[in-house]
């Protein structure tokens, strides 16, 4: 297994959070629980967020205290090691409210350089 570097961990943070807020413009918490492959692609990606968050670096996560960490990490274990309890319109909430703002925070990251 090779050594992912924290640009390529949050390369990849941004890009599913990009294609959450893509897929989630427009689309009203009806509409998201009737659509069961774009509930399953949104949970995939808050996973993929949230494991590339839990292996950023300590010395990244401490130099940006303005991402909340804990948070992302938090919701990543409760998706695997919960999934039975995943409550569908609070991840239609979170992903509204809490992952624009997060590609925002990313991109500025990125933007300073990151290796």
């Amino acid at each position: 297994m090779s050594e992912r570097s924290d640009k390529v961990r949050l390369v990849d943070m941004l890009q599913a959070a990009e294609k959450v807020v893509r897929s989630m413009a427009e689309v009203d918490l009806e509409a998201f629980l009737a659509d069961e492959d774009l509930r399953d692609a949104t949970v995939y990606r808050l996973q993929i967020i949230g494991e590339a968050a839990y292996n950023v670096s300590d010395v990244l996560k401490q130099m940006h205290p303005e991402v909340d960490w804990f948070k992302i990490q938090g919701l990543r274990h409760r998706i695997v090691h919960d999934y039975a309890a995943i409550d569908d319109t609070q991840i239609f909430r979170i992903t509204n409210k809490y992952v624009p703002p997060l590609v925002e925070q990313l991109k500025k990251i990125l933007e300073a350089g990151v290796e």
